[in-house]
């Protein structure tokens, strides 16, 4: 009894071990499916090529260089071409149209592809079944072919004879290049020896500092030149607002014109009336110069009285202070008149100091010792 229980258990956990495999087997095969895309619904196509060598079925169809089917078989047509049915998935159908063209095309690893060019969006779809034009491959010996090989090889025996003419030249002592060497070989030993322009300026110090100073000087010149670009900068950079400036002044220069022909046409009546007013300049002149004359009189008279009122009556101090002041403005006025530049050249010089300064006058009282004015 017990042992029959233990196998009975046994069955069962194997019945489940082998269910469990199948299920295992069954989920890794739908993956491997969806990876490979064995679910995955395709539209057929047909391509013929004359040759295609290298082709066969599962031979990857791609688009753009991205893999989208793959061959499913050949066969040859009654033309003895050869006739592929190509699948290509569903979802890139819609790039296959009208004007895509197939060929074959190499692979990076070696191997061969179908390569589908994307056709043009504004012709329409390749519906699944029709024939896909095709580009014919073109092989090595296709190539060789077109290729001049007569001619390139000519011309590589034409390089050959010159190579071996110019090394036949090399190998003779008495040839250019030997020659040449020793040319190189006597130029630098006088170089080595201080001999020459080059040979001094090697070996003589003096030669050598002259031309640092002359390297020195160039550098200040280069230095000097560059802060003459820096202020022309400057100068370019205050160039717009200078040109404003002249750029007003020359709009000025129309409206001062302007005034100056209105100035230069109110001239003539002015010259007009100076030429009118000289005109009576000297009966003017006289008529002045009998007034200051009698101005001169008057002004005598006036201190001949007041000198004897000073005598004659002491007690009015203010009268005779204020009508001395009056005699003094009249004889500046007087002197005015003859410094005056319309009647200069007409007017007697008389004397030039009638009356004593007004900080000069004496006073009529300090003479009797009165102060009580």
């Amino acid at each position: 009894m017990p042992m029959f229980f233990r196998v009975r258990h046994f069955d069962r956990y194997v019945g489940i071990l082998v269910v469990f495999a199948i299920l295992m087997a069954v989920v890794a095969l739908v993956f491997v499916g969806r990876g490979q895309k064995w679910f995955a619904k395709r539209s057929s196509y047909k391509v013929v090529f004359n040759k295609v060598q290298g082709l066969k079925p599962g031979t990857p169809v791609t688009i753009s260089g991205m893999e989208v089917g793959n061959v499913k078989s050949l066969r040859l047509d009654p033309q003895s071409k050869v006739e592929l049915v190509i699948e290509v998935l569903q979802r890139y159908q819609k790039s296959i149209r009208q004007d895509s063209r197939a060929a074959i095309a190499m692979a990076l690893i070696g191997g061969k592809t179908i390569e589908i060019t994307a056709g043009s969006p504004e012709t329409p779809p390749l519906p699944s079944g029709s024939t896909i034009p095709s580009l014919e491959p073109r092989e090595i010996t296709d190539l060789l072919k077109e290729v001049d090989v007569k001619g390139y090889l000519k011309k590589i025996d034409e390089v050959l004879d010159n190579l071996k003419s110019i090394t036949h030249k090399l190998d003779d002592p008495k040839g250019s290049l030997f020659r040449t060497l020793g040319n190189l070989e006597c130029v630098t030993s006088q170089l080595k020896n201080g001999q020459g322009s080059v040979g001094a300026i090697l070996q003589d110090p003096k030669m050598h500092g002259e031309i640092n100073a002359a390297i020195a000087q160039a550098r200040r010149s280069l230095s000097n030149l560059e802060e003459i670009s820096r202020n022309a900068a400057q100068a370019s950079q205050n160039l717009p607002s200078l040109m404003g400036e002249v750029d007003r002044s020359v709009k000025e220069i129309p409206r001062l014109i302007e005034e100056l022909k209105k100035a230069l046409e109110e001239l003539p009546p002015i010259l007009e009336d100076v030429k009118k007013t000289t005109a009576h300049t000297p009966a003017i002149a006289e008529n002045v110069k009998e007034i200051t004359q009698d101005g001169k009189g008057v002004v005598k008279d006036v201190k001949e009285i007041t000198g004897k009122v000073k005598q004659a009556a002491p007690g009015i101090p203010d009268l005779l202070a204020t009508t001395q002041e009056t005699a003094e403005d009249a004889d500046k006025l007087i002197q005015g008149l003859q410094n005056h530049w319309l009647l200069r050249g007409s007017m007697p010089e008389g004397p030039k100091d009638l009356s004593p300064a007004v900080g000069q006058r004496e006073s009529p009282y300090e003479k009797t010792g009165e102060t009580n004015r």
